[in-house]
């Protein structure tokens, strides 16, 4: 059961890895411990069948990441850009997935709330008034799934390497997405 000392201790242990308290963080917080809770986790260990997906880039998102332990890196951590301030808990092992969303927490008060009220309000308003949970049905490829690449291959444009299946085949050669479709940046030629 969540309690306000696990709250203190992990906002604090989010606003070390962000760099300071706001409300993303505050509130970002009490749903990643709210998440774990659900999914019978324990705060402060490390979950190898724990997948989290962030709806959104903002500082929710490194809530989230310093509570539960999930990463980019690991393959456990997934991020889905559609700029919600939702995040879906999906636990591999039993299939059982999640997705919590903000209930209008972080906006009833805002104009009238100090950032220590908001944080006071947070820590005291029992999770499921602060949140809307939705199980939901969660199937993952081969390519996203933690552990090793499952497969990689060459792009026969650029050279480079790509893993996971995330590349695309264009009259029967393999493409990554960037030389098929166009990408993020451009080369400069010096």
């Amino acid at each position: 059961m969540m309690n306000e000392k696990d709250y203190d201790e992990q906002l604090e242990k989010a606003a070390e890895f962000h760099g300071h308290i706001c409300g993303g963080i505050a509130i970002g917080t009490k749903l990643a411990m709210y998440g774990l809770e659900l999914l019978g986790m324990e705060l402060n260990q490390r979950h190898k069948n724990l997948i989290v997906f962030l709806e959104i880039d903002r500082c929710m998102s490194d809530a989230v990441q310093s509570v539960t332990g999930c990463s980019m890196g690991k393959r456990s951590l997934k991020q889905m850009y559609y700029g919600k301030f939702a995040a879906t808990f999906y636990n591999q092992d039993t299939g059982e997935a999640l997705r919590i969303t903000d209930a209008d927490a972080n906006k009833k008060f805002k104009d009238e709330e100090t950032k220590g009220e908001m944080i006071a309000r947070f820590r005291r308003t029992p999770p499921e008034e602060l949140f809307k949970v939705d199980k939901v049905k969660i199937e993952l490829s081969k390519g996203d799934m933690p552990g090793k690449p499952y497969t990689t291959t060459f792009c026969c444009q650029c050279g480079e390497k790509v893993s996971d299946g995330r590349h695309v085949i264009k009259r029967g050669k393999p493409y990554c997405i960037s030389c098929a479709e166009g990408s993020y940046y451009e080369l400069i030629e010096e």
